[in-house]
C-alpha cells in the first residue's frame, strides 16, 4: 500500500514564528506553493496558507512587513507521518476540512501533502483499473 510520502509535494518552505508575513508570502509566491509551515525551534506549530494571508492580514489591512508569522498562523499544526496510508491521510484530510497537511519523519518535515495530490493519485488509480478491465477493443479510446 502506497503511503503519504510516495505523492506529497517536497518542495517545502518553512518559516521561523517570529518571521515577517511578507518574507512567508515572497517565497510562496517564489517556489509557487500553497503553504508555509512556521516552526520554532525547528519543530512545526503553526501553517499560513494563501487563504490565511488573505483572510488573516489583506482583510484585516495588516502591515506584512510589519506582521508576524505567529500572529497568523493556523496553530496548532497536525501533521501526518510519512508512512501514513494515503486512503488514511485523504479520510482525515475530509474529515477535517485540511487541504494541506504536513507531512513529518522523525518529527522533521519532509514534505506537504495535498488535495490535488491524493486527486491525481485516485485519478490515476481509477486509470489503472479501468484499463485492466477494458477489452482490447476500446483501451485505445480511453487513453
Amino acid at each position: 500500500m502506497e503511503t503519504v510520502k510516495d505523492i506529497m509535494n517536497k518542495k517545502v518552505v518553512h518559516f521561523n514564528e517570529n518571521s515577517y508575513v511578507h518574507n512567508v508570502a515572497q517565497a510562496l509566491g517564489k517556489i509557487d506553493v500553497g503553504c508555509a509551515i512556521i516552526t520554532r525551534n525547528k519543530k512545526p506549530v503553526g501553517i499560513i496558507t494563501e487563504r490565511d494571508l488573505v483572510k488573516r492580514v489583506i482583510a484585516k489591512n495588516l502591515d506584512p512587513k510589519k506582521t508576524k508569522a505567529k500572529n497568523v498562523m493556523t496553530s496548532p499544526v497536525e501533521v501526518l507521518d510519512q508512512s501514513t496510508n494515503i486512503y488514511y491521510a485523504s479520510k482525515i484530510m475530509r474529515g477535517k476540512g485540511f487541504k494541506r497537511y504536513p507531512v513529518v519523519k522523525d518529527h522533521a518535515i519532509i514534505g506537504v501533502i495535498t488535495q490535488e495530490n491524493l486527486i491525481d493519485y485516485f485519478t490515476e488509480q481509477r486509470k489503472k483499473f479501468v484499463l485492466k478491465h477494458l477489452s482490447k477493443k476500446f483501451r485505445k479510446h480511453y487513453l
